[in-house]
């Protein structure tokens, strides 16, 4: 399979990035069902935010966006990660944060650490990020509101530079 990471270019693909939002089912965040309105409002593109296209043999299968990079000597940039619902659990997961990590890590030199939190229940996303050579640091519980009202503990990850380093053997 021919993968590849491509940044999303804003204005051209706003439509396209709506429709890969409310396209699949998101059963790990907030809203699991995005309507037009609510994956508008989700930003994509700014001065603070980067967004990427995963590509499979041509096609897209899988957004990423990293947020609060206008903060990176003294905080940390957190990841989105959202994979086609017909291509989850085919390893594309670990290709979008692999890829993404690389490209913040390789872009922006004084970055030390990156961020990701999940569900404490969504398991693939869990495998995929400890794959991927991030740890868990914390654990909040109940900090989590679906668009039902439900509760779950959001689980927080980290990969410094120095850890990506050793695993990437650079």
């Amino acid at each position: 399979m021919q993968s590849k990471f491509i940044p999303v270019q804003f204005p051209e693909d706003h439509e396209a990035v709506i429709d890969f939002l409310t396209s699949n089912e998101w059963p790990f965040h907030g809203t699991s069902r995005l309507d037009r309105i609510q994956a508008t409002n989700i930003q994509i593109a700014g001065p603070d935010t980067a967004s990427f296209w995963v590509e499979a043999d041509g096609d897209r299968v899988g957004l990423v966006r990293a947020f609060d990079l206008d903060d990176l000597l003294d905080g940390s940039p957190l990841i989105d990660v959202r994979i086609a619902t017909e291509h989850r659990n085919r390893g594309m997961g670990r290709i979008a944060v692999d890829s993404l990590t690389d490209h913040l890590f390789e872009s922006q030199p004084v970055l030390h650490r990156i961020e990701a939190t999940t569900r404490h229940d969504n398991q693939p996303m869990k495998a995929v990020l400890h794959k991927c050579g991030y740890r868990q640091e914390g654990r909040l519980v109940q900090a989590w509101r679906s668009s039902n009202g439900e509760r779950f503990d959001t689980l927080v990850f980290a990969i410094l530079r120095s850890e990506w380093t050793q695993v990437r053997g650079r």
